[in-house]
């Protein structure tokens, strides 16, 4: 499989904190290394692309051995990665791969269903021609993708119309939150992206019912579409999550999505 970034569309939106004179006292702060967010992307993508299974320990030794770096800039790519729900840290048991649970695709979903119809609206209302072409462009993408019946190459795409609608609503409030709910969501989508047929056909289906209501500066429908996806996506997903070797035994979670 062709190498593969999580991270590989920019998302505009990256907000510059300012400080005022005397927040900053004798090493309250640090920004996080060049090394340290370097090793965080590529153990995000393996978390996300599953080389790292869920429930994997991971050893600072075996990292730090894998890079080449002392321990400190591992100990920083962990927070990072534990800010993005992808580990988890816990005292004398170090640090593993977050499992993936009904419980916690449930909540990540019905986040997106209601942000994922409000980026949609706000990109309608907000399109221009140079927005259309990348809408068609990413659109055209993914059917040439499903058309060859190639799954990593179709997953890219997908991930780029999604990004690409969060970026047209020009929203960087919104932006930056689906970021953040982005990462834990990726790994459950990849999952279903391998094991189900369905999830291609659906999301294909679902992306180009957008991006017709998009394309046309419909608001109300871009949202209801958008919503409508998700809900879909969640109960994709969720079986197949059932049918992974990931899934916990008895783990059922909760009754499909309401509509909001």
């Amino acid at each position: 499989m062709a190498a593969m970034s999580s991270d590989s569309v920019a998302v505009p939106g990256t907000p510059a904190w300012g400080v005022g004179p005397g927040l900053l006292r004798g090493g309250d702060f640090a920004l996080p290394s060049v090394i340290a967010t370097e090793i965080a992307r590529v153990l995000s993508d393996r978390i996300v692309f599953l080389e790292l299974a869920p429930g994997t320990r991971i050893l600072e030794e075996e990292v730090g051995a894998s890079f080449g770096v002392s321990r400190s800039p591992i100990r920083e790519a962990f927070r990072m990665l534990e800010g993005d729900g992808l580990v988890i840290r816990a005292a004398r048991r170090g640090v593993s791969i977050t499992p993936m649970s009904r419980r916690d695709l449930d909540e990540v979903y019905a986040c997106r269903v209601g942000l994922e119809g409000l980026a949609a609206a706000e990109a309608a209302r907000r399109i221009d021609d140079e927005g259309r072409a990348l809408v068609e462009r990413l659109l055209a993408g993914l059917q040439a993708a499903f058309t060859a019946d190639d799954v990593p190459t179709f997953f890219q795409h997908n991930v780029a119309f999604t990004r690409a609608i969060h970026a047209l609503s020009q929203n960087q409030t919104l932006i930056r939150i689906v970021a953040g709910i982005e990462k834990q969501a990726l790994r459950y989508r990849y999952l279903a992206h391998l094991q189900s047929r369905e999830m291609l056909a659906m999301t294909l289906e679902g992306h180009g019912g957008v991006a017709e209501a998009v394309l046309a500066g419909k608001a109300d429908l871009a949202r209801r579409r958008a919503s409508q996806l998700m809900r879909r996506s969640h109960g994709v997903i969720a079986r197949a999550l059932a049918e992974s070797a990931y899934g916990l035994p008895g783990d059922t979670g909760t009754a499909e999505l309401e509509d909001s």
